[in-house]
């Protein structure tokens, strides 16, 4: 296990080959007896457009009818959506047995493979969104043999059942405006004369790690704002099952969260069981899961 201090925050970081090892690893990292409260993020699902019906529709393989929708979400984020949300319920279950205070959060992509070529792509998100009155049906299921319900997502401040991104993205903006202002985060302008600007974190090892770029705010300005909102609503525990791919960025908006707002005694832990096409436990953890812990 690799463990680093830098100013405030200190970093940690292990791999673990089993599901096993991912749960006594999540047990070390986020003891039951030393928790006032736990937010588990699992169950993270993109947005797809059901050409049927010109619908958005969630990204979890359990919820398709059609083949193709299938294989198209297969192949893209396999079986990670409705894995982690059944990991995140199980511990939750178990979380609340010890007497924490514990709640799931369900992130939404609703901007990655949203069209807009027949209509507005902000015009299907609120479709989508005004008709998410319940979780899919797969996830109810599983929360239902956990013991558990809908009432036990936490709400976001624009949606009782779900934390959306491009929500997210706008709030981040808008609050590194602010830090811009006061210097705590860089803004630079691009070469060329276009008036493109990149806005960047200057981190404890020097290096620049870019938050938005010609205007457009990636995963990792999102999830600084979504850590943000969770110790707004009062938790101080989040663990968060991030997608492979994502991990690099979801690590660097949780190190900025925790550096640049006043956030103190936060602890993160971060895994990423899958979530770019495997299909089973064993492909997934046959190439190893990270589990990086953040406190500050």
């Amino acid at each position: 296990m690799n463990h680093v201090s830098t100013g405030q925050v200190s970093r940690s970081r292990r791999l673990v080959a089993s599901e096993q090892e991912l749960r006594d690893a999540i047990a070390r990292e986020l003891p039951g007896q030393d928790l006032g409260g736990l937010v588990v993020m699992g169950g993270h699902f993109m947005l797809f457009e059901d050409e049927a019906s010109g619908r958005l529709v969630p990204g979890v393989i359990e919820e398709q009818a059609d083949e193709t929708m299938r294989r198209r979400i297969a192949g893209r984020v396999g079986i990670f959506p409705g894995y982690t949300w059944e990991l995140s319920a199980g511990l939750l279950r178990d979380y609340a047995a010890a007497g924490v205070e514990s709640r799931l959060l369900l992130l939404v992509n609703d901007w990655q493979y949203v069209p807009s070529a027949d209509r507005p792509a902000g015009e299907l998100r609120a479709e989508f969104f005004e008709g998410f009155t319940a979780l899919p049906a797969a996830y109810e299921k599983i929360l239902c043999e956990a013991g558990l319900s809908a009432a036990d997502v936490l709400p976001s401040r624009k949606h009782p059942l779900a934390f959306p991104e491009t929500w997210l993205k706008y709030r981040f903006q808008k609050s590194a405006d602010r830090l811009v202002k006061q210097g705590r985060l860089e803004k630079r302008y691009l070469e060329g004369g276009s008036g493109d600007s990149e806005v960047a974190f200057l981190d404890a090892a020097g290096n620049y790690r870019t938050l938005i770029s010609c205007g457009i705010t990636g995963c990792a300005g999102e999830i600084t704002e979504m850590v943000a909102e969770v110790y707004r609503a009062g938790y101080r525990a989040i663990l968060i099952f991030a997608p492979g791919e994502c991990l690099m960025p979801v690590q660097t908006g949780v190190d900025i969260a925790l550096s640049l707002y006043d956030l103190p005694g936060m602890r993160v832990v971060i895994a990423d069981p899958g979530g770019s096409g495997e299909m089973s436990p064993e492909e997934i953890y046959g190439k190893l899961v990270t589990v990086s812990t953040f406190r500050s």
